[in-house]
């Protein structure tokens, strides 16, 4: 799917059908077989966090596209997104002019360590009324890391949730191979109630399944994504729109 006609359409439903607040409080991730758009969140306070999960081959992808989506719904003065990965992609989005990201250099677990410090004054200073309104975690790959541990407990991201559990107006993006975790077979458990994980397949396209009151997955429901063009090309003509 092209990225241009995925967000002529979420335009469309947020200028003619009044939806904006619906899709930012939602984020569209994208749609089904019938050209619906589809929500990542269903609903706006869960149990402990609000988690979109992204797993599969092209997560990564999944998640820098999604961020683009949201830089378009929000004023730069209205979201901060700030990053932890050891995947480079993620400095592509540092050139996107209405976007406001952080992606700190990390590449070992001190590194990791050092970034979740800066995490943890930001929340600090959030529970004294400062910073934007809204805040996005993104993690994605810290499994992959050389010097953590490799038992599948994924305990680098179970910390993060921990740390912002029952947090207002902050979401988490997980980008994270659930397959070689011990929740391979219990993901609504890593993930949370009422969140979601999204399941890559082959480009453009992925499954969406929702976490139910006792952590058990919906069905499937099979739906198509932006994966065109690079996202560098997204960027460069995001920033030669005019701003309003």
């Amino acid at each position: 799917m092209e990225m241009q006609a995925f967000m002529k359409a979420i335009f469309h439903d947020t200028e003619e059908n009044g939806k904006l607040e619906e899709y930012k409080l939602g984020f569209p991730i994208g749609q089904d077989k019938k050209g619906e758009v589809l929500l990542a969140q269903k609903h706006d306070k869960p149990l402990t966090i609000r988690n979109t999960c992204a797993t599969g081959v092209g997560r990564t992808d999944f998640l820098r596209r999604l961020i683009i989506t949201l830089s378009c719904l929000y004023e730069k003065e209205q979201a901060c997104f700030f990053v932890l990965s050891p995947r480079d992609e993620y400095g592509e989005l540092l050139r996107l002019h209405s976007l406001d990201i952080t992606v700190p250099y990390i590449h070992s677990k001190e590194d990791l360590s050092k970034a979740m410090d800066t995490l943890k004054e930001l929340m600090r200073m959030r529970a004294t009324g400062m910073g934007y309104p809204r805040l996005f975690i993104v993690l994605d790959g810290l499994e992959d890391l050389p010097d953590v541990p490799k038992n599948g407990e994924l305990s680098e991201y179970r910390a993060v949730y921990e740390l912002l559990s029952h947090k207002p107006n902050v979401d988490i993006f997980t980008g994270v191979d659930l397959s070689k975790s011990i929740f391979a077979g219990y993901p609504g458990v890593f993930l949370g109630i009422g969140n979601c994980l999204v399941t890559t397949h082959e480009s453009g396209k992925a499954d969406v399944t929702y976490v139910g009151e006792d952590s058990s997955l919906t069905l499937p429901t099979p739906m198509v994504y932006p994966n065109a063009p690079t996202v560098g090309e997204s960027v460069k003509f995001l920033n030669a729109v005019p701003s309003k």
